[in-house]
């Protein structure tokens, strides 16, 4: 971690005597890690000069979290204002591999919580959050979870590739997800999904709570999650004009 930070402080390349310089590394050990890392394209390496670079991979990766901080910046206020109004627990997930990951929740003040912590990952063919993502996920992502073994939690999740393949067409008709005990016994969950302006993916945004409270609120609820939702996709849309991404 000494050389990637070093590496990333760095305008250009840099060679490994002046790595081992700054990192206070022997140049033996700091080329044995350079070679590691570049194979596993975490660095780059210079064919003329034999002087290192970040690679793109992780440059990729440190975007893709920063777009993750910002999209929990503009979308936690409404998150707020969604648990407020319906007094169950609000989550944003997004893609994570071939799962989902939480990046953020908010709850109400009650003795009935849901486990769904940050950082919490959920499969894609459970929940209506999770099956969300899966709805809008990428063709090939979408066939290599049906074309994997589906974890059955209850009696209730979908484990038949046929018949979630037909739920995937409907969520992605509809532009929402509903689930009733399909992760936990008792406990239900309606999403809907944050698109870009092209139609891909960016995050799903639930409302999740014991299933004698969702259920019955099921219509009232998808309005107030679909307002949420074009309320944060606007804020990033702007931003990002702003910012001239």
């Amino acid at each position: 971690m000494a050389i990637v930070e070093v590496l990333l402080e760095t305008d250009g390349n840099i060679g490994i005597r002046e790595l081992a310089s700054k990192t206070d590394i022997s140049k033996s050990a700091v080329q044995r890690i350079l070679d590691s890392l570049e194979e596993n394209g975490w660095v780059s390496q210079d064919a003329k000069t034999l002087s290192y670079r970040i690679g793109f991979k992780l440059l990729s990766m440190t975007n893709s979290w920063r777009l993750r901080l910002e999209l929990t910046r503009h979308s936690h206020d409404e998150m707020v204002k969604l648990c407020d109004e319906s007094r169950q627990t609000i989550l944003l997930l997004v893609l994570d591999g071939y799962r989902g990951i939480c990046l953020d929740k908010v709850e109400p003040e009650r003795t009935i919580k849901l486990v769904a912590e940050m950082g919490k990952v959920f499969p894609l063919h459970a929940a209506a959050c999770g099956k969300i993502l899966l709805a809008f996920a990428h063709p090939s992502l979408q066939n290599h979870i049906l074309e994997s073994p589906l974890e059955p939690y209850t009696p209730l999740t979908i484990i038949a590739p046929s018949k979630l393949r037909l739920e995937i067409e409907k969520i992605r008709k509809e532009r929402k997800a509903v689930s009733v005990e399909e992760m936990t016994f008792g406990a239900a969950e309606i999403a809907v999904p944050l698109l870009n302006p092209d139609g891909s993916l960016i995050a799903a945004l639930s409302i999740a709570g014991p299933k004698f409270d969702v259920e019955p609120e099921l219509d009232r609820f998808e309005a107030l999650l679909r307002s949420s939702a074009d309320a944060i996709t606007k804020r990033l849309i702007n931003d990002r004009k702003n910012n001239g991404d």
